[in-house]
Formats: structure tokens, sequence, C-alpha cells
């Protein structure tokens, strides 16, 4: 009856280990990019990207986020869509924003690079 039992688990154990798996996901790739005043070019500090500032020379790095999933062989990996927001006190807030089908499926380092963002000024009523 043991020996029945010890087989019988180590064929689940077996099944599942062929079937199915721990996988990391990509939840958000590392996002890089720069920040501008949209009417004097010039770069703009501490403004809030994510969970981040940008430095006094306008640049940002968000790190990569990854979580675990428990998934069966031969399943696709799930879209990947970011929205990051972007804030300034005295500016119009703005989003990064994009999607990538099979996203959730990258490798660890994925990297996105923006392009330089500009933000606008709120007018003074």
């Amino acid at each position: 009856m043991r020996r029945q039992l010890l087989i019988f688990t180590l064929l689940i154990s077996l099944s599942f280990s062929l079937q199915s798996c721990l996988v990391s996901r990509c939840e958000r790739p590392q996002i890089v990019g720069y920040i501008y005043d949209a009417e004097s070019r010039l770069p703009l500090a501490n403004c809030t990207v994510g969970e981040t500032l940008s430095e006094n020379d306008g640049h940002f790095t968000l790190n990569e986020k990854r979580y675990h999933q428990f998934t069966f062989f031969g399943f696709e990996a799930p879209s990947l869509v970011v929205n990051e927001t972007i804030k300034k006190e005295g500016y119009e807030s703005q989003n990064i924003q994009f999607m990538q089908p099979f996203g959730g499926g990258m490798k660890k380092g994925a990297l996105h690079t923006t392009d330089t963002l500009y933000l606008k000024k709120i007018p003074i009523k």
C-alpha cells in the first residue's frame, strides 16, 4: 500500500512538472527617458514619474517590475499594458503608455526607451 502511494505521488508530480511551471513575467520593463519644458526646451528636474523622480538633466529611470505566475506548458504570455503618470507642480500631467501583445513573456532585463517628453505649463488664469 505504501509503495503504491509513493508511485502514485511520483506520477502526479512528474505529470505536473511536465505540463506546468512557475514562470517569471514582466509587469513593466525598465523605462528610461528625458523630460523637458515644452516652451523653454530646458530639462525638468524632480518630475514624478511613477515611483521615481527625474534628475537635474531631466533623465529618469523606472526599474523593471516582474511577478511569478504558475502556468501550464504552451500557454501564451499575457499582454503587457503600461501606463505611468508624469507629474510636476505647475505643469500639465502626461502619461507614458504602451502595449505589447506578448510583453508579459519578455526576458528579464527588458528595456523600453521613451522619446523625449515635453511638459506644458498650466496657463495662469
